[in-house]
């Protein structure tokens, strides 16, 4: 994902005023991007989009002012994107081979939580909470009555899909002090709020506490468990690889140029 993003970001479509593009999402100096330039974004996220067309106007602005003071014809920038090309290309071909021969199974993953298990203990307790922003005391009311109705509750459902709530884990410390306290507290109350956080009103579900000490499930890190393994092996093939390609290739370096 990091090498994709890389290349996104150097991706971007230049239009001479001659040849003026439809659909123009963006136009920075005498360069544009088309709506056709920003088509593989299509899976972002509409923020994401925003954000990939701000970085697109940064990277045009800097190029076109470097170009006018003759960096662009600069040899030792030159140099440089050469080997950063070269690089990419590689990676790019590292990647395609690793795919084919590395994989993880759920077992050598499972393996390594149970081995590993000291590296899986919190560090502080935690909560898994459901968390509901709001601005108008007469809804946060309603909202508390609805989250103490049965999770099968159609109104309590149609609540959470209003709002967008989803569960999510936090540490003890990193809630806003107000919550904090009462999330950790001695209560251990199931709900909490309305709080009034300065303008705005908090309405919580607590769905578990984990006190300090306690280890992680294995589902909850199964996925950083994956892409550790997956890393380790990663680097084991890029070696074979590298080796192989030195074996079927002439290699020639001499020293006596250094």
């Amino acid at each position: 994902m990091r090498f994709l993003s890389i290349c996104f970001l150097l991706v971007f479509t230049v239009c001479t005023k001659d040849e003026e593009p439809l659909n123009v999402v963006a136009r920075a100096g005498g360069a544009v991007l088309t709506k056709e330039g920003l088509a593989f974004a299509s899976v972002f996220t509409e923020k994401e989009r925003l954000s990939y067309i701000d970085n697109w106007v940064n990277t045009e602005l800097l190029y076109q002012a470097g170009g006018r003071v003759g960096l662009d014809r600069d040899l030792l920038l030159e140099t440089k994107i050469n080997l950063y090309r070269k690089k990419l290309v590689g990676q790019a071909y590292l990647e395609t081979k690793i795919q084919g021969m590395v994989s993880v199974t759920k077992d050598e993953i499972r393996n390594y939580y149970i081995d590993n298990k000291a590296e899986f203990k919190r560090l502080k307790s935690e909560a898994t909470i459901n968390s509901f922003i709001l601005t108008d005391k007469k809804e946060a009311n309603r909202v508390r009555a609805n989250l103490e109705k049965p999770s099968n509750n159609k109104k309590r459902n149609e609540m959470f899909q209003r709002y967008g709530v989803v569960a999510e884990t936090f540490a003890d410390g990193l809630l806003n002090p107000k919550i904090n306290k009462k999330v950790f507290g001695a209560n251990n109350n199931k709900y909490i709020g309305p709080v009034d956080l300065g303008g705005k009103l908090s309405v919580i579900e607590v769905i578990k506490r984990y006190e300090k000490g306690t280890y992680l499930g294995f589902d909850s890190v199964y996925d950083k468990i994956y892409l550790l393994i997956y890393k380790r092996k990663a680097a084991i093939k890029t070696q074979t690889i590298i080796d192989s390609l030195k074996h079927d290739n002439v290699l020639e370096i001499n020293t006596n140029n250094i």
